[in-house]
């Protein structure tokens, strides 16, 4: 039986990678393409790259021919990072015209759960620790970003206006006014981590694992491996190093190219400074990167999956959300959304969308109970979940405004924003959220058991009550007058044991 092969490109600021791997997820080959030129207003440069890009995508092509790879095995994806939408449309429409290949847009957000996935569960199995403690450090090009896992699990995150290319072009900056900048770039970096100061005070001395910091990791690493402890004295003496030296030197050394060069230095920086934030006891590095982690995002990866929820579930412990009412929506709307599955036609990544709209809903009550589905909406556009795309994020905090009083109106100016092909999916999701929701307005769980049958024109509910739900009866009448509109089903409550 002959193998069949998979290709997988990723297009980001600095340069393309392919990599194709066998039915067993095995990596076969990585190909690299030459530098990009990152923009100096905006890291992402692609425009002015096009004639590079589609150059480099046609002799992947090449390559794929010769490991009988098909363009339909083939999948396109590419870093926003700071690229806007319409930018990003226009790369995409000119990829596909020269080359015929469609990329699919991924955010930080997704780039960094990939990378989390893979990073943290190689340092447990290597430390031999599955309750361990500590931070992941991906350094990248326009931003950073420190995820902190508690016992085992991913906890947080924060973005830090720390990129490697973004601190050279400050370096830029200064080198015309002073003859050190070192010392003002660090400045402006220990500025940059400050405000994570009183979140991190009183933390154990922790691990950090590093990622994005290529020079590091060739030299610490050896193949096969993909991670390996730092000497935390032999990086000091090797910062100090690199803090004196030339670029010529730099690139003999570490074999960079003109452009990365000049990111050598910055990454370092940043490295050093997080270790002096976090008082960090011990110091790894990985070479995992990007490419190697997106091997999964197109399955249903659980490790990515498990860390998008437990992101939203650390969400609503944040925001104060009640534990039980959330567990009791949650599980409430699973079962509405499976037994309308004939009706919704939905797939499972809508039901996924539902699940953590119910574990958020209601984190508006921070701000004020009073409208606070909006402020829920408001908070999730500022806030957005690690591991899903913008659109995504977008639809959870649209369900998340109108899961309680507020139904979508063709006048109302964010309805308008929708595109017309999530307009319908909101609705029938935020339609469930509404009944399950108002199952438990008490905030009591009185209800202890929930079976659905359809009926006629009618969703028959059979609840099993431990006290009276003369609030949930109400609720429920007020709230499912979308859902009628929108699944053209008459709800209806059945009430077992106390009335």
């Amino acid at each position: 039986m002959t193998k069949k092969y998979e290709g997988i490109i990723l297009l980001r600021p600095d340069r393309l990678t392919l990599t194709i791997r066998d039915d067993q997820q095995a990596i076969l080959t990585q190909v690299k393409s030459g530098a990009l030129r990152v923009g100096d207003e905006t890291v992402a440069n692609y425009l002015e790259n096009m004639g590079a890009i589609t150059t480099n995508l046609t002799g992947f092509l090449r390559v794929l021919k010769e490991y009988a790879v098909k363009k339909s095995d083939v999948v396109f994806y590419g870093d926003l990072d700071d690229l806007d939408s319409v930018s990003a449309q226009y790369v995409a429409d000119q990829i596909e015209v020269r080359v015929g290949l469609k990329i699919q847009w991924l955010n930080k957000n997704q780039l960094l759960a990939q990378t989390l996935a893979q990073t943290w569960p190689r340092l447990k199995h290597e430390l031999g620790d599955q309750q361990l403690t500590g931070y992941v450090l991906c350094v990248g090009l326009s931003t950073s970003t420190l995820a902190y896992f508690n016992q085992g699990q991913f906890a947080t995150c924060w973005d830090i206006d720390l990129g490697k290319a973004r601190i050279n072009q400050l370096a830029e900056n200064l080198r015309q006014t002073t003859a050190t900048p070192s010392d003002i770039i660090t400045d402006f970096i220990s500025s940059k981590l400050e405000y994570l100061v009183p979140e991190l005070s009183g933390q154990p001395a922790p691990v950090l694992l590093v990622q994005g910091v290529e020079t590091l990791a060739q030299r610490y690493i050896t193949a096969p491996d993909v991670l390996a402890p730092v000497d935390t004295a032999s990086f000091k003496r090797r910062f100090r190093r690199i803090l004196s030296s030339s670029d010529q030197y730099i690139i003999h050394q570490y074999d960079v190219d003109e452009q990365s060069v000049d990111w050598v230095l910055p990454s370092y920086l940043v490295v050093r400074q997080t270790m002096k934030l976090l008082k960090a006891r011990k110091l790894y590095v990985t070479s995992l990167a990007q490419p190697d982690g997106l091997l999964h995002y197109h399955t249903d990866h659980t490790p990515v999956r498990d860390l998008v929820t437990t992101a939203a579930d650390n969400m609503a412990v944040r925001y104060g959300i009640d534990v039980y009412h959330k567990d009791f929506v949650t599980k409430v709307a699973m079962q509405l959304f499976d037994a309308l599955a004939p009706i919704h036609r939905l797939d499972r990544h809508y039901r996924m969308l539902l699940e953590l709209a119910c574990k958020i809903d209601d984190i508006g009550n921070f701000i004020n109970p009073q409208g606070h589905y909006r402020h829920s909406a408001y908070i999730l556009e500022a806030n957005p979940l690690i591991g899903i795309s913008d659109e995504d994020n977008h639809i959870i905090a649209e369900v998340a405004r109108y899961h309680s009083s507020e139904a979508p109106e063709i006048n109302q100016h964010h309805y308008l924003e929708l595109s017309d092909r999530l307009r319908l999916p909101i609705a029938q999701l935020a339609a469930i959220l509404r009944v399950a929701d108002s199952l438990d307005d008490s905030r009591q769980q009185k209800i202890t058991e929930i079976g659905l049958k359809l009926k006629d024109d009618r969703l028959l509910i059979k609840a099993k009550a431990t006290d009276d739900l003369v609030l949930e009866k109400w609720a429920f009448l007020r709230k499912n007058q979308l859902f009628t509109q929108v699944y053209g089903l008459q709800p209806e409550l059945i009430v077992k044991g106390a009335k």
